[in-house]
């Protein structure tokens, strides 16, 4: 203790000294607008500058939760943007269908509720029936091709007969070819079906795809239906006989698309009128 007011004493001037400026700066400051309006600016700008130091390091330590919460936002973002894929995707296969040049085609959403596979005369059931405006032999087809053609209907359901059905035959012609034919299954294969009656004169290859001729007034022209995998001799020897892997997978049938033709009535009754030449 001694010590200390030794040094007290032995410095008292230069506590004095000290003890004076602050009473001055006091009283400088506090008597004159000027110095006072500057001591005051630059405080501000002292203590801004801290507070900024002081924000720049506690935003450095946060920044990992800043990260997290910016991962689950950008995962939340992701969801929605897959969710708009999906739906773009959906009114793309709605825009596509109704994006026919003829326009007397309608078309109907429905879902397969029921399927068989392992008969000669497969059926499929769907949800959409003659409450719906559905009938019979209007075409059905998916996102991969055709499926088959209305059997039968009911108020709120329909069988469909597939290209799996022996009974089934749909009117096709090979892309790129004028050439027209006949898709018949032989009860063999769920994949494979075959087309009969293919001139010796055209020209077909394996890899060509078979679409919808348009000639029926069933489905519109060029509906994908499947791709030739070998060429074959009829049993006469006149034709050819294309084996024809689908492109419809029959066994895991879900959405289709229901194709309606307004002028098939007319078209039907005129071509019809033929017979009775006979």
């Amino acid at each position: 203790m001694q010590q200390i007011l030794n040094f007290l004493i032995k410095h008292n001037h230069w506590f004095l000294f000290i003890l004076l400026e602050g009473i001055s700066f006091v009283l400088l400051f506090s008597f004159n607008n000027y110095q006072s309006a500057s001591m005051f600016t630059s405080t501000n700008e002292v203590a801004g500058n801290i507070y900024s130091m002081i924000s720049d390091v506690d935003g450095y330590f946060t920044l990992n939760d800043e990260n997290q919460a910016l991962l689950e936002h950008n995962k939340e973002l992701i969801s929605e943007i897959e969710a708009l894929k999906e739906e773009l995707a959906t009114l793309k296969d709605s825009s596509a269908i109704a994006a026919f040049p003829d326009g007397k085609f309608r078309f109907n959403t429905a879902r397969a509720v029921n399927n068989s596979l392992n008969k000669l005369q497969n059926f499929i059931t769907i949800d959409k029936g003659e409450n719906d405006g559905i009938g019979s032999e209007m075409g059905v087809f998916n996102d991969k091709g055709v499926v088959g053609i209305i059997y039968q209907t009911s108020g709120n359901f329909s069988l469909v007969m597939p290209l799996l059905n022996s009974k089934s035959m749909l009117s096709c012609r090979v892309k790129g070819s004028n050439s027209f034919c006949t898709l018949r299954w032989h009860g063999e294969e769920l994949q494979y079906s075959y087309l009969i009656d293919l001139p010796r004169y055209a020209i077909f290859q394996q890899g060509d795809t078979v679409v919808t001729s348009g000639f029926s007034s069933i489905f519109p022209a060029d509906i994908p239906v499947g791709e030739i995998e070998r060429l074959e001799d009829s049993d006469d020897g006149m034709f050819y006989r294309a084996r024809v892997r689908l492109f419809v997978d029959f066994a895991s049938i879900d959405n289709v698309f229901v194709v309606g033709n307004d002028d098939k009535k007319e078209q039907d009754t005129l071509e019809q009128s033929i017979n009775k030449l006979k």
